[in-house]
């Protein structure tokens, strides 16, 4: 009987022991579940902040001044320049040909105050009368690989917003690189548009105009 007794003790204590084993594998289980869902919705809320007006915007100016080397310098040749006497003011157009791809070009043009541009006479290269592109394929947004349909909707639920504050860093931007490229010793009204704005912003006053206050017609 004894023997009988520590036999069923025994298997009594092993279906115990296995029963904790079972225990605490569905424990470890459900938790590294929960640990995991946990990442996952770290990972998404990270996506997420990606996405925002802010992160947004401090992306696109970053971009724009990883390339403010490049303008300040093109701009500083303008002081090499004589700039021909029927020259009224300087226009800074920016050109952004697929708004899907994100990607900036800058052409200055040289015009009187009837919108028109200026074009020399003669044939004396010290003088200056024209255009001179200025930059070209700025690259002011990177999108994440794979993280592109996100973006899309962000971009479309924000697009008003994101479309006047990316007017305004590019002209922050301009301004500034017009600023150290010394361009204020250049007398002429100078002006940085989009192409086809209804408005321009005043590289010396640092402030938006209309076209009625930029042109004379």
């Amino acid at each position: 009987m004894k023997k009988v007794s520590l036999v069923i003790f025994s298997i009594l204590l092993l279906l115990g022991l296995l029963g904790c084993e079972a225990e605490n594998k569905k424990a470890n289980s459900e938790e590294k579940t929960v640990k995991e869902d946990e990442e996952k919705s770290i990972k998404e809320d990270e996506v997420k902040s990606l996405y925002t007006v802010d992160s947004y915007m401090k992306s696109v100016e970053e971009n724009l001044e990883a390339k403010s080397e490049t303008l300040i310098s093109n701009m500083q040749e303008l002081h090499k320049y004589t700039i021909y006497s029927k020259v009224e003011l300087l226009d800074f157009v920016a050109f952004i040909d697929d708004p899907s791809e994100f990607d900036l070009s800058i052409t200055m043009f040289s015009m009187d105050r009837q919108a028109n541009e200026v074009f020399k006479e003669g044939k004396d290269s010290t003088i200056f009368a024209g255009s001179l592109g200025m930059i070209e394929n700025v690259r002011y947004i990177h999108l994440l690989g794979n993280q592109t349909d996100d973006f899309w909707d962000f971009y479309e639920k924000n697009e008003e917003e994101l479309n006047l504050a990316e007017k305004q860093a590019f002209a922050t931007w301009v301004a500034d690189c017009w600023k150290k490229a010394d361009g204020q010793a250049i007398t002429l009204p100078a002006y940085f548009s989009l192409h086809d704005d209804y408005e321009s912003f005043d590289l010396k006053k640092n402030q938006w105009v209309t076209d009625d206050e930029k042109w004379s017609y």
